[in-house]
């Protein structure tokens, strides 16, 4: 028998595969063509699929929605003067910021930013009580307070005439600083 060198093997004869007990491992390789030919195709059914759904939404049959009710806004309660605030009797309104009075009632309705604060104490004046903006805890928050009260029947008055607005309020007492 006679051997042949290595390198005079015949590649057209097929060879015997090796048997091992590990798969092939393979490798995919994208180069850049692939990827922007995947990244064309995946745009384009995405411009499909988006036209497809545009055509069957314009024909589909549209539903009549019925006009929203209009809101109703209950009327705002009495001035809160007639409540029975301790203030003035006369119509002139009161400053928008003010300390409060030492030993009076008052509902506080939040500690906010001071536009916050403003914002919502000139919305429940033109609720018809008489809010204002308070110095808070620190420089950046305010308080804003309804009353002072006379007494705790004109605090109820306040608090359930708020409350029938969606608001929750609690009384605050204050002491001398």
């Amino acid at each position: 028998m006679t051997s042949e060198p290595a390198d005079l093997v015949d590649p057209t004869e097929p060879t015997e595969p090796v048997e091992s007990g590990e798969p092939e491992e393979f490798e995919l390789v994208l180069g850049r063509r692939q990827v922007a030919s995947v990244t064309f195709v995946i745009l384009v059914l995405l411009a499909v699929f988006s036209g497809v759904s545009y055509v069957a939404g314009k024909a589909t049959p549209q539903r009549k929605v019925a006009a929203p009710a209009q809101a109703v806004v209950p009327e705002p309660p009495p001035r809160a003067l007639d409540a029975g605030l301790v203030a003035s009797a006369t119509p002139v309104e009161a400053p928008l910021f003010a300390s409060p009075v030492p030993q009076a009632i008052y509902i506080q309705m939040g500690a906010v930013e001071k536009g916050i604060a403003v914002i919502f104490a000139e919305g429940l004046r033109k609720r018809g009580f008489d809010a204002f903006v308070a110095p808070g805890p620190n420089d950046k928050i305010y308080r804003v307070l309804v009353g002072p009260f006379r007494n705790s029947d004109a605090y109820q008055v306040a608090k359930i005439s708020l409350e029938q607005i969606g608001l929750s309020t609690f009384a605050r007492r204050y002491e001398q600083q």
